[in-house]
């Protein structure tokens, strides 16, 4: 359970006290780091009490089933219209005919096919909510029915559609009998649709102009006062609710309009997204006790009732994080007291960045959240863009750990109900994409999710091949033969079949592989609780360990989303290994090889439908592996089954011996890299060099147990001067042991109590803790922080640091603008704008966006200005109607700047993120032999010329190596994506303004008028202005208006400049660029200022 950073059991000693019931309050003086003061290392008595496991309390390795009853099943017709007599279907919701309304599935349906998911291999099933909803919403082209749940009015039984709770508790029952658990959805930010606003308006009031107001017209600020009991009672709302049926929602507290937002309709940027009405949905006071008291009765009364083993919330995100530590921890205490020691309570967080997600489970108290970071990585790595985005968020688990949970209980996911199926999202972003090749990349996805750590989730259909055309209506499409146009018409994946036909086929393809998967990973409990680390990413192929605690046996997992075959070689940490598990790419004849099955060795033929067969498992030649001139052998077997017979020109024929391709050599020192995003540890040495085939993944076990040997953590703490705002890194350097478990603890001194902070169990051994928070801290007090690391056979290590706590300056004014890059590879930007939102000066139309008129080498970019203290803005890019990926957002505060690539969600805070590579440009005199060296990789030959020399692009690292015929010519820090370095200069420039010492300036006005304007310089030109008449026109043209590029003196720290036309002057008086403190080259519009009236830069804008 996600407790908070600061709420694990305190210790003092050998003595464990409970947890205290609530947050430390966190000093209300912001604070920073004074000094920092190093302890020797070296374990002390009480270290043996900090020393603890990586928690695996939750949910971990459960196979969910996303199921979508009203779509899934029809077992029990006379339910269709909920019961009632009417035939109308805006009074009934039902109309199998629109993929908007209810087609009649239910839980009768549901009960008919648990065996065909316990066959499968599902272990949990869960379900949209169930409750009682308005069943219709809308009016005209708009109106649609609550088919999928989440517009309730009443919390205390079923909607009528679905069965009644005798038949819910039926199949429960069934269900736990043939071990699968129950979960339901619930939602606690909203109820359905209910209340009007007397104004006539839906348009989001916000708290500046409109704020709440208690009886004596006093503002009241529900924020400050959310989760207290003395909540004031607000008198005064932004809109004046309208009721027309008193009684409409259950239970009847959620009758009372005061106990809702009533702000209108959410912009899902800045405070509107926890304050706002989802598309007109009544946004409940979350932050109101009475709200918090109702929902925990709610939440726990179906435990009783029915029960159930956990709940999936709703728009988690929207709510305020103060409900969710009320409500989380009670609800799993409540359910622990009647015997459901695994009630798992997970929630949507909407988002894709990990440091936003995580402080749901951490400050927010949730025991897990769903991991759209694993989704957004999966994505762009099954569509060809990569494997550097699921990499980083493996990196970023440790933003999960704290005292009781991690990142081992998320639930893992492809594709749903909202975003879409994950077949769609590839077709989407790979047009043209073949069939053929779309089910092995969906069996790809599989695999990585199944061999993922966390319980990953199957949405309905996703095992019969379905894909749809989009999200929500368009994803949600009919299991039982279908009555709606565009569903029957769906020909799926994998199958030949339709949606015109009862979809429960057990030899689909997909079907079968999950259900191998799920008995691959029974057989080893790795696969549930083991840690997992980052082993090894570049272009299409991702590597990762995962390692038991007990078992000690590193089990390495090498996924190639490329096309072609590739060897690539892996740090390893153990000696020898076998081939335990693989996936092979399509042999002559079509057959398609699946996972290996190591322990079997009979062969056999199952039916597979139409153009499908499936072999059984066949004993193969021996799969050799080494580690340091040791051999060991590896029968293997292979599961297989044919793909229909299709054309498919992007995955070439793999038509030699499987094994052979298989053959992996492990050796000392052979090394590879792991890329500008790998922190995996040392690995003494080692490395196995794999064959992965297209679109396949091996699977590989080391023989031996990994060794043990005394770790030696080096603890490294914030540095003097960091702001200790939220949540700030812990890490421990230095620990070289295979396997390892590493907790971090602190403490206010004077007192004896340490707080545990969180055990990590994978490189790099890190935590986020929010220091501001720990009991007694304030300015004037110090903080001891200690890290103890245990290897597999329990030896310790110990390090340990003090810092002092100053109060910290005001926080840094924000930027005033939010710039969007967006590369296009064909460079076909016409059309293409930014549409955006938010905390922004001017909120564009959508027929009127933005348009990219700015350029760099990356691509172009647009620029909007903020408001003061913009903390959310969101943003779509489109060209008309048709969008490059879904809504953003961003904080400005935290990323002023935004990298977009075509084709692909991730939002990257860099260019040399969005990219992956560096840039390095060489002026010498001879180029002959010259080349730039990344550790682990070929040299790549500085065979490239420009006007300033010779150049080569490589993988990102944070250092790199100009040699000459291979002798080290100078070593280059990496820090940005383009870098210029000159014979003779130890300098390195990052760009190239900085390099030739001129000062560039690209100045644009809306209006396009530039006849006339130019440039007066002097302190700092080397070729000063002659006089004011004799300014210098603008050197050249480009995308954002004209620029200047000035000759600087040796030396010179800026250049003063004025831009005028005759003597009007843009943006005023005298300027001056301060090279040393925004660089050499600048973007400046029109008329841009800051408050004292210097020039408000576009770029840079940190």
């Amino acid at each position: 359970m996600g407790r908070g950073w600061l709420l694990g059991a305190v210790i003092t000693l050998a003595l464990a006290v409970p947890a205290p019931p609530a947050a430390a309050t966190p000093s209300a003086t912001r604070l920073a780091v004074g000094d920092v003061v190093d302890i020797a290392p070296g374990v002390r008595g009480d270290d043996r009490w900090l020393a603890r496991g990586a928690v695996r309390d939750d949910l971990v390795g459960e196979r969910f089933y996303f199921v979508m009853p009203d779509r899934f099943a029809n077992g029990d017709a006379r339910n269709d219209r909920g019961g009632s007599g009417e035939t109308d279907r805006l009074r009934t919701g039902f109309d199998p005919a629109d993929k908007g309304f209810y087609h009649g599935g239910d839980l009768a349906g549901l009960r008919s096919q648990l065996g065909y998911l316990r066959d499968m291999g599902i272990t949990a099933i869960w379900m949209t909510p169930m409750f009682a909803n308005r069943w219709v919403q809308g009016i005209g082209a708009d109106v649609s029915a609550a088919y999928h749940g989440y517009w309730t009015t009443d919390f205390t039984r079923l909607d009528p559609h679905f069965g009644t709770t005798e038949e819910m508790r039926g199949v429960i029952a069934e269900a736990h009998r043939r071990g699968m658990k129950v979960f339901f959805d619930i939602v606690a930010n909203h109820t359905a649709d209910v209340i009007d606003y007397a104004e006539g308006s839906h348009e989001y009031r916000n708290t500046r102009a409109y704020p709440y107001r208690d009886a004596s017209g006093n503002p009241v600020d529900i924020k400050a006062h959310a989760g207290k009991q003395d909540f004031p009672r607000i008198a005064t709302f932004p809109y004046t609710p309208v009721v027309t049926d008193p009684t409409a929602k259950s239970p009847t507290w959620l009758n009372d309009p005061t106990l809702y937002h009533n702000r209108g309709d959410s912009t899902f940027t800045g405070e509107s997204t926890e304050y706002g009405d989802f598309s007109g949905l009544d946004d409940l006071m979350t932050e109101d006790p009475r709200v918090v008291a109702g929902m925990r009765d709610i939440f726990t009364s179906w435990v009783d009732t029915l029960d159930i083993d956990g709940y999936r919330v709703d728009t988690v995100k929207h709510v305020n994080l103060e409900f969710w530590q009320a409500l989380a921890p009670h609800v799993r205490a409540y359910a622990k007291a009647r015997g459901k020691k695994d009630f798992f309570v997970f929630g949507e967080v909407y988002d894709a960045d990990p440091a936003k997600t995580s402080t749901y489970t951490t400050t927010g108290r949730m025991q897990a959240v769903l991991d759209f970071p694993f989704q957004a990585g999966a994505l762009d790595l099954l569509s060809g863009k990569g494997s550097t985005t699921i990499a980083n968020a493996l990196l970023a688990d440790d933003r999960y750990t704290d005292p009781d949970s991690n990142a081992a209980a998320l639930p893992t996911f492809l594709g749903n109900h909202d975003m879409g199926r994950l077949a769609w999202l590839i077709r989407d972003r790979r047009p043209g994409v073949t069939d053929t090749e779309l089910l092995r990349r969906l069996e790809l996805g599989n695999a990585l999710m199944y061999l993922w750590r966390g319980n990953p989730v199957v949405y309905y259909g996703d095992e019969q091949g379905f894909a749809g055309t989009g999200g929500d209506k368009l994803a949600r499409q009919d299991m039982f033969a279908s009555r709606t146009p565009e569903y029957a018409a769906e020909v799926f994946i994998g199958a030949g079949r339709t949606g015109a036909q009862d979809n429960f086929n057990r030899n689909h393809p997909l079907y079968r592989q999950l259900a191998d998967l799920a008995s691959f990973v029974d057989k080893d409990r790795v696969w549930s609780g083991g840690a997992q680390t980052l082993r090894y990413t570049s272009g299409d192929v991702l590597a990762f360990s995962r390692t038991d605690a007990r078992d000690r046996r590193e089990h390495v997992v090498v996924a190639n989303a490329g096309t072609t075959e590739t060897t690539v070689d892996i740090p390893v940490s153990a000696g020898r290994y076998r081939v335990e598990l693989r996936t092979a790419a399509t042999a002559p004849g079509g057959t398609r090889p699946g996972p290996t099955a190591p322990h079997t060795g009979i062969a056999e033929t199952d039916p597979a439908g139409p153009d499908h067969t499936r072999p059984g498992p066949q004993r193969e030649s021996a799969t050799e592996l080494e580690s340091g001139g040791t051999k060991a052998t590896n029968p293997a077997g292979t599961l297989g089954r044919t793909a229909p017979a299709e054309a498919d020109a992007g995955v070439p024929d793999q038509g030699e011996p499987l094994i052979s391709s298989l053959v992996a050599e492990v050796g000392g020192n052979r090394g590879a890299t792991a890329g500008p995003v790998d922190n995996s540890p040392v690995t003494r040495g080692r490395s196995v060099r794999v064959t992965v085939p297209a679109l396949g993944v091996v699977v590989l076990r080391a023989d031996e147990r990994l060794p043990a040997t005394t770790p030696a953590p080096r603890l490294v703490v914030p540095g003097v001067g960091t702001a200790l705002d939220g949540r700030v890194e812990l890490r421990a350097e230095g620990v070289s042991t295979a396997f390892a478990q590493v907790s971090f603890a602190a403490r206010v001194a004077g007192s004896r109590q340490w707080t545990p902070l969180g055990t990590d169990d994978a490189a790099p051994y890190r935590v986020f803790a929010d220091v501001g928070a720990l009991p007694g801290a304030g300015v004037g007090k110090r903080v001891e922080f200690r890290v103890v690391a245990r290897d597999g056979g329990g030896a310790l290590g110990a390090d340990g640091a003090e810092i002092g706590l100053v109060a910290a300056p005001p926080p840094p004014v924000g930027p005033d603008w939010l710039v969007v890059h967006y590369n296009r590879p064909a460079g076909d930007y016409a059309g293409w704008g930014l549409h955006v939102w938010g905390d922004v000066e001017s909120p564009t139309s959508w027929t009127s966006p933005l348009p990219f008129a700015g350029e760099t080498p990356y691509g172009r970019f647009a620029w909007v200005r903020l408001l003061p203290g913009a903390r959310q803005v969101g943003f779509i890019v489109h060209n008309g109607d048709e969008k490059d990926g879904a809504d953003r957002t961003a904080d400005p505060a935290a990323q002023p700047q935004v990298w977009l690539k075509s084709g692909a969600q991730t939002q990257y805070s860099s260019e040399i993120e969005a990219t992956g590579t560096a840039t390095v440009h060489y002026r010498t005199a001879d180029t002959t032999g010259l080349a730039v060296r990344v550790p682990g990789r070929p040299d790549a030959p500085m065979s490239t010329e420009d006007d300033f020399g010779v150049f080569a692009t490589v993988p990102a690292a944070p250092e790199v190596t100009i040699v000459r015929d291979g002798a080290t010519v100078r070593t280059v820090r990496v820090s940005s994506a383009r870098l210029w370095v000159r014979e003779g200069d130890q300098a390195v420039y990052v760009s190239r303004a900085a390099a030739d010492n001129r000062a560039v300036i690209h100045y644009s006005r809306p209006d396009g008028a530039y006849a006339g304007w130019t440039l007066y310089h002097w302190a700092g030109s080397l070729e000063p202005s002659p006089s004011w008449q004799e300014s210098r026109p603008p050197d050249g043209v480009d995308t954002f208006g004209v620029y200047w590029s000035v000759p600087l003196t040796q030396g010179a720290g800026g250049l003063s400049h004025i831009i005028h036309r005759g003597d009007e002057k843009d943006p005023g008086n005298d300027q001056f660029l301060d090279v040393n403190a925004v660089g050499h080259e600048v973007w400046c519009t029109s008329g841009a200022t800051h408050p004292d009236g210097s020039a408000s830069y576009v770029l840079p804008n940190t």
